[in-house]
């Protein structure tokens, strides 16, 4: 597996981390047990093994739902490793669930949302 694709899942597994750290939500290992049956999957990832390309196109297409991930929206990081290793975000008209566009807009500001939470 080439490096760069392994630099773009560490990138987007680092960014997910600090989304769940932030807003919580489902740890690493269990997404990688979702995903390929192996919650070691990520820690295997950051001790420098290798992983197949099936495993790759499983993680690409379940991290490229604004959906799966923890404020229903990906980070800026993420969407630019999602795009270099070919699974741009789906775009909010092809979510495959029922989430509304605002939730799946890779941009959102989530600070006036907050304020109004609390207010």
């Amino acid at each position: 597996m080439s490096a760069a694709y392994q630099n773009a899942l560490r990138t987007i597994a680092d960014s997910y981390d600090a989304e769940v750290t932030r807003w919580g939500g489902k740890s690493l290992s269990r997404v990688a047990t979702i995903v390929v049956s192996s919650g070691a999957f990520f820690n295997r990832l950051r001790d420098g093994k290798t992983f197949s390309v099936t495993n790759l196109e499983k993680f690409a297409s379940w991290f490229r739902v604004p959906a799966n991930w923890p404020d229903h929206t990906i980070p800026r990081d993420a969407v630019a490793a999602l795009i270099s290793i070919g699974r741009p975000p789906l775009p909010a008209n092809t979510m495959p669930h029922p989430y509304g566009a605002n939730h799946a807009s890779v941009a959102f500001d989530r600070l006036p949302v907050l304020k109004r939470a609390g207010a």
